[in-house]
């Protein structure tokens, strides 16, 4: 924060000898055509020596900039669960604030966990969506199975592949969802 603030004001003082003239040219070259592969570290004249695809990051950045919000959601609706006298109780004890948080309220909130843990992995292997706006149609090098599904079967027709793929996101998903809905059941029974 501190960085972009002095970078501004070294702009407004002195433009004709600041950063600005060598920088933006390079950054507005690639600022958009790097979320489609390596295009950033040719358009600020430095080669890929990371060993994996630019785009990459920025899909990451993306996913967690749409999901934690609704994760973060997740966790006030337990934490409004826990009531508030636990935690005076807790400090009435002698407890701190991170031993609260830590031996109360987290084991408090290992069913919004599991839950998070689960939607999230299950939205993960649908991500095909975001990977296709963001890299462009017939740029698979992020290498995603839903990506690889999509190319499989409509791009290269092979749409016997392209079923035994889907058939594995399917198997997948079912390893985290079926496990914990029969532990939800269970638990439910159990009452």
């Amino acid at each position: 924060f501190i960085l972009i603030i002095v970078g501004f004001v070294s702009l407004k003082q002195a433009p004709q000898r600041s950063l600005k003239r060598y920088l933006v040219p390079g950054v507005a070259i690639g600022a958009f055509a790097w979320l489609a592969g390596d295009a950033l570290p040719k358009a600020l004249f430095m080669e890929e020596s990371h060993g994996f695809n630019v785009a990459t990051i920025g899909i990451i950045l993306a996913t967690i900039w749409q999901y934690s919000g609704y994760t973060m959601a997740l966790y006030l609706a337990g934490f409004t669960g826990i009531s508030q006298d636990l935690r005076d109780a807790s400090m009435l004890d002698g407890a701190s604030t991170v031993a609260y948080y830590r031996h109360i309220a987290l084991p408090m909130l290992k069913p919004i966990t599991i839950s998070a843990v689960i939607i999230l992995s299950h939205i993960s292997l649908k991500m095909f969506d975001l990977i296709f706006a963001m890299t462009g149609p017939d740029n698979g090098e992020t290498g995603h199975p839903a990506l690889n599904m999509y190319l499989t079967t409509f791009r290269a027709n092979d749409f016997a592949k392209g079923a035994a793929i889907a058939i594995i996101l399917f198997l997948i998903a079912a390893t985290f969802i079926i496990p914990y809905l029969i532990s939800s059941y269970r638990q439910r029974r159990t009452r």
